[in-house]
């Protein structure tokens, strides 16, 4: 699937179009369906290629960041409906809420690059936050109930330090470690969060609306 970026040729009066409809008992069922936009769509796609710094050519995506950022963010909205479900919030989610968007600074080159990857897809702070606390919440309730990712030993950050690709190797180790801690958690919650889609892909309905919301092709 390729679709054209939205900020090329954004103006006031444009709708923000549909992209992706899914329907899930985790995030409310047939009487809740959830959508992501055009907008929302290409800059996650957009953040998916910036992980393996593949520069995008032109106004369109590659069908494999778009598929990978539909499944994170179906996934996402998943695991973090069930923590709602279940009566639970993250403690101090806002202070969470900062700490995922530097990792996700970190992970695609720096806050300057996330800053323009938001205003090349218009997409503001306030939507963004959106996004990271329904990560916050998912990753949450993965260490709660799946499997442990948030405890991270001295061991297991060195190891991760001298063996893994991040974004920290021209760094001391202790300069590093904080933001590395970070990194690693966010790997281990990438894994973890497309092992339950996996899972769960049996009871979700995705739908790529590829036009309008009236006129769509569904695929599921």
């Amino acid at each position: 699937m390729l679709f054209a970026s939205s900020a090329a040729a954004q103006e006031p009066a444009t709708p923000d179009r549909v992209a992706v409809r899914f329907i899930a008992p985790e995030t409310g069922g047939v009487a809740r369906p959830r959508f992501l936009t055009e907008r929302q769509l290409g800059f996650f796609a957009r953040v998916e290629a910036l992980i393996e710094q593949v520069p995008l050519e032109g106004d369109a995506y590659p069908e494999r960041y778009v598929r990978a950022a539909t499944d994170r963010l179906v996934a996402r909205a998943m695991l973090a409906g069930l923590l709602i479900q279940a009566g639970s919030e993250p403690p101090d989610l806002p202070r969470l809420t900062q700490e995922a968007r530097a990792e996700l600074a970190d992970r695609i080159g720096g806050n300057a690059v996330l800053e323009d990857a938001l205003q090349r897809e218009g997409i503001e702070e306030v939507e963004l936050s959106a996004f990271l606390r329904d990560k916050v919440r998912a990753l949450h309730y993965v260490d709660k109930t799946i499997q442990p990712v948030l405890a991270v030993t001295e061991d297991s950050l060195r190891e991760a330090y001298r063996s893994t690709t991040h974004p920290f190797r021209t760094m001391k180790y202790d300069d590093a470690k904080a933001r590395l801690r970070r990194w690693l958690v966010s790997e281990r919650m990438r894994s973890a969060e497309l092992e339950f889609l996996q899972s769960a892909r049996a009871r979700i309905k995705i739908a790529t609306i590829l036009v309008t919301t009236s006129d769509e092709r569904a695929r599921y």
